[in-house]
């Protein structure tokens, strides 16, 4: 089957890291291709490379060429140039966030489609919602706009007429269903490799970082960019309450942050007293990522609201043997027992002192806890386990073929009869068409 998988193949991209890995399992059953668009360079790659500058028709017509297409989507500009190619030719989509507001806002203002987009969040959610989606600028700032993806997640709008998606946990699955022509195949994501591509250090200063920690320090570290979603002022506020956390825990954020959040963090920390004991340490190096890893007791993954479909930072603070403090909700609540601590989000600053205190007391339970994050890892989570998945995917979305072109042709006749907005032809229609070609 000759198949081609569009995706970014920039080195920095974590997307097409964990893509491909996947590709030595899938070159064995596929005669594959990978289309991507234009960057300064790529990451090396075992199966032919296309690169294209513009989602145009003539990479339209050339994909139609191929058996079938698989999208890579992630809510992120990288992927601006994949998106429209998937709205004009259906194929599988690998949807790697649950939430692709940015990503779809995004393409809709490339396309000077911006208020057909809002108008259709106006007619299924209001115009408050749509009037947010129009201006990127709720009255709460950055947290609102990420409480505001999670609600209007536009989901709906990139699965739109594909034959089938991937996606990575059961609970992104669930929220996916119904949003397909094809079937929803839930994939193991691979862990991270040690080397993306990051190859400097934000800061000068975080190098040193490591041989400036008392040796005697627990280390609490999260990793991703330092966003509101991601909970570190929980941490700061859950350690500052309890006497043992403040005198034996460090808690370093790693990731990249914006000033407004190096300075708010910051300020929190010094009115609790851990200004000594809190860093941020801004991008580093694959290297330094390793170290701290390397280093660190707790690892921590407070995502509120949960935005990706299944956490790439997780498994790369799981594959160092590093037991981790969850919120019990999203993808999350999918980690065995034994790897996380679980908090209820509704108890979450006493719940997250209470993981902590386990962890910082118990340094048996918390060495056990990190054996068997590495092993759930390495068990579970690779390149050929992901290939298989996807091949299956694959075979799926072949079947759904027929159903593509079923629903091109009705929606066509639909729009040239003026019926597309009738939602009373529209389901007559879709109805009779379950019914005849047994699409339940």
């Amino acid at each position: 089957m000759k198949v081609a998988m569009v995706m970014p193949m920039a080195p920095e991209s974590a997307i097409a890291d964990v893509m491909s890995q996947a590709i030595p399992g899938l070159r064995s059953n596929w005669d594959l291709e990978i289309w991507c668009p234009t960057e300064e360079s790529y990451r090396s790659c075992s199966v032919p490379l296309r690169p294209y500058a513009e989602a145009n028709t003539d990479v339209v017509n050339a994909l139609a060429a191929f058996d079938l297409v698989v999208y890579v989507l992630g809510d992120s500009p990288w992927h601006s140039r994949i998106l429209p190619l998937a709205h004009s030719l259906p194929g599988l989509v690998v949807l790697h966030d649950a939430s692709l507001t940015n990503l779809v806002r995004f393409v809709a203002i490339e396309g000077n489609d911006l208020e057909a987009l809002v108008e259709r969040v106006e007619l299924e959610r209001g115009p408050e919602l749509a009037g947010i989606l129009r201006s990127a600028s709720p009255p709460g700032g950055a947290a609102e706009w990420l409480r505001f993806c999670a609600e209007v997640p536009l989901d709906d709008v990139a699965a739109e007429g594909s034959l089938g998606a991937v996606v990575h946990s059961v609970w992104h699955a669930r929220r996916v269903d119904g949003l397909t022509l094809g079937h929803v195949t839930v994939a193991p994501l691979p862990v991270p490799s040690p080397h993306i591509g990051f190859e400097s250090n934000e800061r000068a200063s975080s190098s040193a970082l490591i041989s400036e920690l008392p040796d005697d320090a627990l280390l609490l570290v999260t990793v991703g960019a330092a966003n509101a979603n991601r909970r570190i002022d929980l941490l700061l506020e859950a350690i500052a309450k309890d006497p043992v956390l403040t005198e034996n825990v460090h808690l370093w954020a790693v990731g990249p942050a914006t000033e407004d959040a190096r300075a708010e963090l910051g300020g929190l920390a010094r009115t609790l007293g851990l200004q000594n004991q809190f860093a941020m340490t801004g991008r580093v190096t694959d290297s330094l990522l390793q170290e701290i890893l390397a280093r660190a007791d707790i690892a921590a993954a407070l995502r509120d609201p949960v935005l990706e479909g299944q956490s790439a930072s997780v498994l790369t603070q799981l594959i160092s043997g590093t037991p981790v403090v969850v919120f019990d909700h999203a993808h999350y609540a999918e980690l065995p027992d034994d790897v996380a601590i679980k908090v209820d989000p509704q108890d979450a600053l006493e719940g997250v002192r209470v993981a902590l205190r386990i962890l910082v007391d118990d340094g048996a339970d918390r060495g056990r806890r990190g054996d068997r994050a590495r092993e759930y890892v390495r068990e579970s989570r690779s390149g050929a386990k992901y290939a298989e998945a996807l091949l299956e995917a694959g075979e799926l979305a072949l079947a759904a073929k027929p159903i593509a072109y079923l629903n091109a042709d009705l929606g066509s006749r639909l729009r040239r009869l003026g019926l597309n907005r009738e939602p009373m032809f529209v389901n007559a229609v879709t109805d009779l068409a379950f019914d005849l070609f047994d699409l339940g």
